[in-house]
C-alpha cells in the first residue's frame, strides 16, 4: 500500500492544485494524508476535506515534524513526500511502484521534478532535479540528486534512522536541508537509494524575485548545520557539499554575474555563502 503524505501551512490555492494532480495519478488503495502544518485558519483542512484526504493538524509549524506526523498515521509500507506546490503527473505512481518492485533493496526513491511549461523563463527555477537517465546511490560518501518535494521512503528504512530530523527544514531552527539530511543518514546507515526519472512532477515557481535571496539564505543555513554534521560522520562528503555550494555554485558564479548584470544572483550567492557559515557555527555552538 502506498501513502502520500502532504504538508501545508496557510496555502490552500497551491494546495488545491497539488490534491487536484494526485487524484489523477494515484491508484485505488492508495491513502493521501495532509498535515496541516498548523496553518492560521481552516481552508487548509477545507480543500484537503474537499478532496477525501486524511486530515491531520501539527500543533506547531515545521515541514519535518508535519512529515514525521503524516507517516506515523500511515498506514502504507511505501510514504511518499509531495510538497503542496508540487504537481504530480498522471503515471507518477505507476513508476513509483514500479521502481519499488523492480528494485527490492532500494530503501528510498527521489523522482525528476521540471518546471511547468508556462513557467520555463523563471529566473531562478527552485527544487529542479531534471537529469532523465536512472542513478543508484550507495555508501556513506555519496551525493544524493533529487529532493524532499518528490520523494518516497520504505517505511522500514524511514523507521530505522527515525525520520526527518525535526531541527532541519521549513519552519525549524536549521530552515532546510532536511531532506538531504536524511539521505545521509539513510546512506549511512548502510541503506540504498535511486533517482527514478519516470516518477515525475512539476514544482510550480511562484516565488517573486526578492523572496529568492531569502529563500538562498534558509538553504545555506540548513547546507551549513548539514555540513557541521558531516564533518564528524562523512568528511569526504562534507568537502564534496561545501565546496559545490560555496565554489561551484557559489563564489566561482559572482565575477561572470557582475559581468553580465544579473545582480540578483549576486545577491542569492552571497546570502547563501554568508548563511552557510552562519548556519555552520550555529550547529557547532549549539548541535
Amino acid at each position: 500500500m502506498l501513502s502520500v503524505v502532504v504538508p501545508c501551512r496557510d496555502r490552500p490555492a497551491l494546495l488545491e492544485g497539488c490534491l487536484d494532480a494526485l487524484e489523477s495519478a494515484i491508484s485505488q488503495g492508495a491513502e493521501v494524508i495532509v498535515v496541516d502544518s498548523a496553518s492560521a485558519g481552516a481552508d487548509v483542512a477545507n480543500v484537503a476535506a474537499a478532496h477525501d484526504a486524511r486530515v491531520l493538524r501539527a500543533g506547531w509549524p515545521g515541514t519535518s515534524r508535519a512529515r514525521n506526523l503524516g507517516t506515523r498515521a500511515a498506514q502504507g509500507d511505501a510514504i511518499a513526500f509531495v510538497d503542496d506546490d508540487v504537481r504530480v503527473e498522471p503515471g507518477w505512481a505507476a513508476a513509483l511502484l514500479r521502481c519499488l518492485d523492480e528494485h527490492p533493496d532500494v530503501a528510498f526513491v527521489t523522482g525528476r521534478i521540471t518546471v511547468p511549461e508556462h513557467q520555463r523563463d523563471a529566473h531562478r527555477p527552485v527544487a529542479v532535479a531534471d537529469d532523465s537517465a536512472p542513478r543508484e546511490f550507495s555508501g556513506a560518501d555519496v551525493s544524493v540528486l533529487g529532493h524532499g518535494a518528490n520523494l518516497a521512503v520504505r517505511r522500514q528504512a524511514f523507521d530505522a534512522v527515525g525520520g526527518f530530523d525535526e531541527n532541519f527544514g521549513p519552519g525549524a531552527r536549521f530552515r532546510a536541508a532536511e531532506d538531504h539530511d536524511l539521505f545521509d543518514r539513510l546512506l549511512g546507515a548502510g541503506f540504498s537509494g535511486r533517482y527514478e526519472p519516470a516518477f515525475a512532477a512539476e514544482h510550480e515557481q511562484w516565488r517573486q524575485r526578492w523572496t529568492l535571496v531569502g529563500l538562498e539564505w534558509a538553504y545555506g543555513f540548513g547546507t551549513g548545520a548539514r555540513l557541521a554534521r558531516l564533518r564528524t560522520t562523512s568528511p569526504s562528503l562534507a568537502t564534496t557539499v561545501a565546496v559545490s555550494s560555496l565554489w561551484t555554485d557559489g563564489l566561482r558564479t559572482i565575477p561572470a554575474s557582475i559581468r553580465d548584470g544579473h545582480e540578483f544572483n549576486v545577491a542569492f550567492v552571497a546570502a547563501r555563502v554568508a548563511a552557510t557559515a552562519a548556519g555552520f557555527a550555529a550547529a557547532l555552538l549549539r548541535p
